[in-house]
């Protein structure tokens, strides 16, 4: 990396603004502050009866160590600003809200009755958080919530650290830093991201395993394979994973890592009900080669996948 004092600056801002990057960028390769974490609601907690905050046990990714599967609290480590989804499997009724220091920031009520059938809600919400600010999935109102976790279906509660605020005030946007502080002039130099979505002579599939997305929107890095379908890690690094699916009828899928499911869900709707949108995502800590994509069995319909490694996020 080159040498600040060699640089020439324009005014002092621009001095600022650069020590303060570089600052920060010491920061996230000397300390490794990387933050993100994916929880999954274990199958023997599903159906809960109780208010107040759901405990999300299996931790798929915890990078950072600030969530707790033991009482399914995330306690924020750094100031900055951070990205919560929640993605619930409904057999019923389920209302829920996340939670910031006791306050309700974003919440959720979903219902698949009177035709009782399993069905995908989500919300998400960006937070400014301070040290120590404290975030989770809260349970509101009176007796059993139908909030399940099978084999099939996942209830996922996911936050990663999209921005760092500097005492002096000034906004970092980690995703224009590379972690190695290699390049400060060109900060997209290493983007990986795409959108891909499923070609309309591709709806309905009857077949089950990789889904193809052929209709690339977004293939920054070309690590995607529209042929395949398979997203192959061309960096090691934490991505962030998701899977939107229009659904009428019936869907079922999940997204794997390597062969091996991550998060999934099913989701269904009643007879003329016409058509619904269902969700799931993960953050995953991925090597150069792995593979990724989403698995399919069963019918469904049109579908989105989308994925993108922040910088925030880092590489290990």
């Amino acid at each position: 990396m080159e040498n600040y004092k060699s640089i020439q600056f324009t005014d002092l801002e621009d001095k600022c603004m650069f020590m303060c990057k570089w600052m920060m960028l010491f920061i996230l390769t000397t300390t490794g502050r990387v933050i993100a974490f994916t929880a999954k609601l274990n199958i023997a907690d599903s159906t809960p009866y109780h208010s107040g905050v759901l405990k999300f046990a299996d931790v798929i990714v915890n990078e950072g160590g600030a969530y707790s599967p033991d009482t399914g609290v995330f306690t924020c480590p750094v100031d900055g600003f951070y990205h919560f989804t929640v993605h619930m499997s409904v057999y019923g009724r389920a209302q829920c809200a996340i939670y910031k220091n006791g306050e309700s920031v974003a919440s959720l009520y979903h219902t698949s009755e009177p035709d009782k059938c399993s069905q995908v809600a989500s919300v998400s919400s960006v937070l400014q958080l301070s040290e120590k600010d404290k975030v989770w999935v809260n349970l509101w109102g009176h007796g059993r919530h139908d909030i399940i976790a099978t084999e099939d279906n996942d209830t996922v509660f996911v936050g990663t650290l999209n921005y760092l605020v500097l005492n002096c005030a000034i906004q970092i946007n980690l995703p224009c830093l590379t972690n190695h502080g290699h390049d400060f002039s060109h900060p997209t130099g290493r983007v990986i991201a795409f959108t891909a979505k499923l070609s309309p002579s591709d709806s309905y599939p009857a077949h089950s395993g990789a889904l193809r997305f052929a209709d690339v929107m977004v293939n920054e890095g070309g690590a995607y394979s529209p042929d395949t379908g398979i997203f192959s890690c061309p960096l090691d690094g934490f991505y962030h994973l998701s899977a939107h699916v229009c659904v009428n009828a019936r869907a079922l899928c999940a997204i794997f890592r390597n062969g091996e499911k991550v998060v999934s869900l099913y989701h269904t709707t009643p007879p003329d009900n016409g058509s619904h949108v269902a969700s799931v995502s993960s953050v995953l800590r991925l090597s150069k080669g792995d593979d990724v994509w989403v698995n399919l069995w069963g019918n469904g319909r049109h579908a989105v996948f989308l994925g993108l490694r922040p910088y925030g996020l880092g590489t290990k």
